[in-house]
């Protein structure tokens, strides 16, 4: 395939002019450390949720607690999700977002497929780039005008599917290849709910609809090779407004999070997840778990395929706080996203803590 071919994929803004050299793949790895990830906490799933004749779960369980309160995120291992559905779904998503971008776009929002559900169908895939913040429907958030102008920092350097669980099962496409992709991706989701659902007893006890596993979502990520990668960030910094999130990543890396002042590469390794807090649960804990700040970095050299997997409260369930004033999860993200329309950033929480 050609450069200019293989290009064509990019959306537009992604494309190196004509004028550049050509960008070659590489095999070298560009990370530059700023903090070795090797205090990043390790959990292993099956000791924390198998009781033994010789193992005592707590111990393991007050781990998770631990690394919740001191990071906000731990790397999960022996969680029991097969690695090759992993790569499967990485590869399905490769050859997804190899198709020219017009194509893409209009795939996923013409895509045919028949539903088991009423006529007024809402496709729960949907395509998105350049920015994280989406709407309910999955549409990228406008951002706020003008923003765009300081170093393009309102542009972050990824493209996306956004994948609704609670809907997948309800549809069956008629192309073959987003078929098998719908197929691994509710496979996947269902992995990730046991997951989700089980540590989030762990961190317990709350309120059973402060999360609720028909609000899980999925989002495949692509960081685009990207020709001054100092300049932009595939996602800049912010915090998950989700409960719980879950992150797979592939082996190029670029995850960084913030820790005691400094940001630290979270390595990837083969057959681990990311499990990371966000903004709901740490209200939920009365500011006992933190919401953790992270970002991505964009390769000069590579591209960079994870998917992250966010489940939220149900949607008018009242979070009751001592640090913040009750809010449901729909006044939560309204304010996110009025914030983001308005000032062009999220303010998250701060908007809800008690003055």
């Amino acid at each position: 395939m050609s450069q200019s071919y293989y290009f064509e994929s990019y959306p537009p803004l992604f494309r190196p002019p004509p004028t550049n050299p050509q960008i070659q793949e590489s095999n070298s790895d560009e990370t530059e450390s700023l903090l070795l990830d090797s205090h990043i906490p390790v959990i292993d799933y099956f000791k924390c949720t198998t009781p033994t004749k010789y193992q005592d779960v707590n111990e393991d369980r007050n781990l998770i607690s631990e690394a919740c309160r001191d990071w906000g995120l731990f790397r999960l291992v022996n969680h029991g999700i097969p690695a090759t559905l992993l790569n499967q779904i990485e590869q399905h998503a490769k050859k997804l977002f190899s198709l020219p971008y017009e194509t893409k776009k209009a795939f996923f929002a013409n895509s045919t497929s028949t539903s088991t559900s009423s006529s007024n169908f809402v496709s729960p895939i949907s395509y998105f780039w350049g920015s994280p913040a989406l709407s309910p429907s999955g549409a990228a958030l406008a951002p706020k005008k003008g923003a765009q102008e300081n170093n393009n920092q309102s542009l972050q350097w990824m493209e996306g599917f956004n994948v609704s669980l609670a809907q997948l099962s309800n549809i069956h496409y008629q192309d073959l290849l987003l078929e098998t992709f719908r197929c691994f991706l509710e496979e996947y989701g269902k992995e990730l709910s046991r997951l989700a659902t089980e540590i989030f007893k762990i961190l317990g006890p709350y309120e059973s609809n402060y999360m609720s596993i028909d609000t899980g979502l999925l989002r495949v990520y692509r960081y685009p090779r990207c020709l001054e990668p100092e300049r932009t960030w595939g996602i800049d910094t912010h915090t998950d407004s989700s409960v719980l999130s879950i992150i797979h990543q592939d082996d190029v890396g670029g995850l960084q999070v913030y820790k005691d002042h400094q940001w630290i590469d979270v390595n990837p390794l083969p057959n681990t997840l990311i499990v990371n807090i966000g903004d709901m649960l740490q209200a939920m804990s009365d500011d006992r778990y933190m919401s953790v700040k992270h970002r991505v970095k964009v390769n000069k050299h590579k591209e960079r395929i994870s998917i992250g997997y966010f489940v939220f409260p149900a949607e008018d369930t009242i979070i009751q706080s001592t640090k913040y004033n009750p809010f449901t999860y729909a006044d939560f993200r309204a304010q996110v996203q009025h914030d983001l329309k308005t000032l062009g950033l999220k303010t998250g929480l701060q908007k809800f803590k008690f003055s």
